[in-house]
C-alpha cells in the first residue's frame, strides 16, 4: 500500500513539474545559411562570378580540348605509335594540371572573400542574432551545429538572413 501510495506521489509530482516549469522557446541558426543567403553576399558573389569568368572560359575551353585528346587516343590508338599516344596524353595531363590550379585559385578567392564579408558583417551578424532573439522571446538561440536533437526549437535562420539584410542595407544608406 505505501509503495502504490509513494508511486502515486512521485508521479504526480512529475506531471505538476511539467505543468509549473513551462518547455524553454529555443531558437536555432545556421549561420552559414543565414549570412550566405543574404542580398549582399549575392551581390558579392555576383561579383567574383565575374571576376572569373575569363578563367571559366578558360577551364570550358580546357576541357573541350581534353575530349578531343582522349577521343582520339581511344579511337586511333592501334595506328599510333607510342611515342604518340605518350606525347597526348601527356598534354592532356598538362591540361589536367592547369584545370585543377584555376580551381584552386578560384577556391582560395572564394574562400577569401567569404571570410572577408564575415568578419566585416561580424557586428551586424551578433546584432541581427540579438534582435531576433528579443523579438521572438526566445529562451536560447543557439548555432545549429551546436544542437543534436531538440523537440522545442525553431529554425530561425530565415529570420536572422532577413534581419541581416536590413541592417546592411541600412549601412549602405
Amino acid at each position: 500500500m505505501k509503495s502504490a501510495q509513494k508511486l502515486f506521489i512521485l508521479i504526480f509530482g512529475l506531471a505538476a513539474s511539467n505543468l509549473a516549469l513551462p518547455h524553454a522557446t529555443i531558437g536555432i541558426f545556421d549561420l552559414n545559411r543565414a549570412v550566405f543567403e543574404t542580398d549582399a553576399w549575392m551581390i558579392e558573389l555576383q561579383e567574383l562570378e565575374d571576376q572569373f569568368a575569363e578563367e571559366r572560359a578558360t577551364v570550358s575551353e580546357l576541357r573541350t580540348e581534353l575530349e578531343e585528346i582522349f577521343s582520339n587516343i581511344n579511337i586511333n590508338a592501334v595506328t599510333m605509335t607510342e611515342t604518340e599516344i605518350q606525347r597526348l596524353t601527356e598534354e592532356g595531363q598538362f591540361k589536367q594540371l592547369r584545370i585543377q590550379q584555376i580551381g584552386e585559385r578560384v577556391q582560395t578567392s572564394l574562400r577569401e572573400t567569404q571570410n572577408n564579408f564575415l568578419e566585416r558583417y561580424r557586428q551586424l551578424i551578433g546584432d541581427a542574432i540579438n534582435e531576433i532573439y528579443e523579438q521572438g522571446a526566445y529562451d536560447f538561440i543557439l548555432r545549429s551545429e551546436s544542437v543534436v536533437v531538440s523537440g522545442f526549437s525553431f529554425d530561425v535562420t530565415p529570420n536572422v538572413t532577413a534581419k541581416l539584410n536590413e541592417l546592411i542595407a541600412s549601412t549602405r544608406q
